[in-house]
């Protein structure tokens, strides 16, 4: 990973995306990958099949969910004869790539919002800058840049004193604070009030335990596995924070344990994080191992959102990296259809409270914490780009019912590398986490009961609603909007009379 001055980790290194803009003459529906892959001539992709055959690009990964492999291998070959006429023009490596990139470059006719454009992992971290300068004189290439890192807008979560936390160890589901600040049961027992069992929304995150017995009934559709990513990534959701989010936003609250879900809405949950764990190196402390979002199982989800016609995106990450191209053009295209995205604001108010990416991203509804007292949360994210605040502090949700871990100490080897050493575990069933992650999902669940009662409409109008029906807040000064607010925080009363 690279860091900015302040040890946030930026971009990925050694990665690259990059789009493919194929000459008309030369691609056409179904034509022979390895045609396709020869007709690359332009001194930018030659210099990739050379630095593949030095061994210098680990793989090329075809970012259309049309793409079948994993980029190791020609993914559109459809014979041996083929494959020998890569390998008899690039030689071993390079036939990969460049079946790869014929790959991706056939695809650009597809209606898949990523086709056309790759990921490439190179072998060493520093060649991404100078192939980037040479990609970017290349007529057959959009674009190239550098891939930003997204993680988890949650603070460190800790085990609670009860291990293993279970319904018995939390607060009776009537006594959760955060909704009775949002007016979760006036809002239901208002006149023709209706619930958003009609209403899809999308939560882009680490997983979910769809056993869980407050989620059961509750998860319309779970994708986790992706082609092309190498990176294990099963069905469990191994940090709990995807788990968490969804309970916020749609927990079962007809029975009398557990907590309660602010809409019975149709949950559809896409994994984004892989199950492997990078290295962060910290400035000040202790290196360790976390989980980030996985660049290529993000850009497929934020696709297939446009596909399956969600009405609401939550995403309860962020990052300082810069949307590249192909990311900022995801979420162009979702606000461009209507859907309403909601994003976290980060934690990272000690740090100055550097902008957080996707939330920044024009047509995002940018959502900070508030405490028990409707005070700004000590860690929340200010900005400009704030639309509204929700509780994010204390919140009480499911967490899976297996266990699982946040991340680990790093440990070294006696050679002097470093490996992942203990596990930073996490409680199981139920647990208090605080976070502008769980601030977010408030605000998504409270869109999903706007387009349920008060019919389909725009991600900005929703926005609109949304700011218009906030309850001003003490540390607003009486100011209509203020950069740690936004409007002021959620009021579901408001928004829904």
């Amino acid at each position: 990973m690279s860091f900015s001055v302040r040890g946030l980790p930026e971009y990925h290194k050694g990665m690259l995306i990059v789009g493919l803009q194929p000459s008309m003459g030369r691609f056409w529906p179904g034509a022979d990958p390895g045609v396709i892959a020869a007709s690359f001539d332009t001194p930018a992709i030659s210099a990739m099949v050379g630095l593949s055959r030095r061994g210098m690009i680990k793989r090329v990964i075809p970012l259309s969910s049309a793409s079948p492999g994993d980029g190791l291998v020609p993914v559109l070959a459809s014979s041996a004869a083929t494959i020998a006429d890569s390998e008899a023009r690039y030689g071993g490596g390079g036939a990969r790539v460049a079946a790869a990139l014929g790959a991706t470059a056939s695809q650009k006719r597809s209606k898949d919002a990523n086709a056309g454009v790759c990921i490439v992992e190179l072998d060493s971290e520093g060649d991404e800058h100078r192939l980037r300068d040479e990609l970017a004189n290349d007529p057959d290439v959009t674009f190239a840049a550098r891939v930003p890192v997204r993680y988890a807008s949650v603070r460190r979560p800790r085990r609670s004193k009860v291990t293993g936390a279970t319904p018995t160890a939390i607060p009776p589901a009537g006594d959760m604070w955060n909704l009775a600040r949002i007016g979760w049961s006036e809002a239901r027992g208002l006149p023709d009030f209706k619930d958003a069992t009609k209403i899809k929304v999308a939560v882009l995150d680490t997983g979910i335990d769809e056993q869980h017995p407050d989620l059961v009934g509750r998860i319309a559709g779970y994708v986790h596995t992706y082609a092309g990513v190498s990176a294990p990534s099963g069905p469990e959701d191994v940090i709990g924070h995807g788990t968490h989010v969804a309970g916020t936003i749609c927990a079962n609250f007809d029975n009398v344990f557990g907590v309660r879900g602010i809409a019975s809405c149709a949950l559809l949950a896409w994994k984004i994080f892989d199950d492997e764990p990078d290295l962060l190196r910290v400035l000040l402390g202790p290196d360790e191992y976390v989980y980030y979002v996985d660049p290529v199982m993000y850009r497929r989800a934020l696709s297939e959102c446009l596909d399956a016609k969600v009405d609401v995106v939550n995403l309860s990450i962020g990052g300082p990296g810069e949307p590249d191209p192909q990311e900022r053009q995801l979420f162009d295209l979702l606000v461009a259809d209507g859907v309403t995205v909601v994003a976290a604001m980060g934690n990272e108010r000690s740090l100055g409270s550097p902008i957080s990416y996707p939330a920044a991203i024009p047509g995002v509804i940018g959502v900070g914490a508030t405490t028990i007292n409707d005070r700004v949360a000590d860690f929340s994210n200010r900005g400009g780009h704030i639309s509204i605040a929700a509780p994010g502090v204390g919140i009480w949700s499911t967490l899976p019912t297996y266990p699982g871990q946040t991340g680990f100490v790093a440990a070294t080897r006696p050679d002097g590398t470093s490996i992942p050493g203990a596990p930073k575990s996490r409680d199981t069933n139920y647990a208090s986490w605080q976070g502008t992650s769980m601030a977010s999902p408030h605000v998504a669940a409270a869109a999903a009961l706007v387009l349920a009662n008060k019919g389909r409409m725009p991600g900005g109008d929703v926005r609109t609603a949304l700011m218009n029906s906030a309850d001003p807040v003490p540390g607003m000064g009486g100011a209509a909007f203020h950069p740690d607010y936004g409007a002021g925080r959620l009021n579901l009363v408001k928004l829904l009379g």
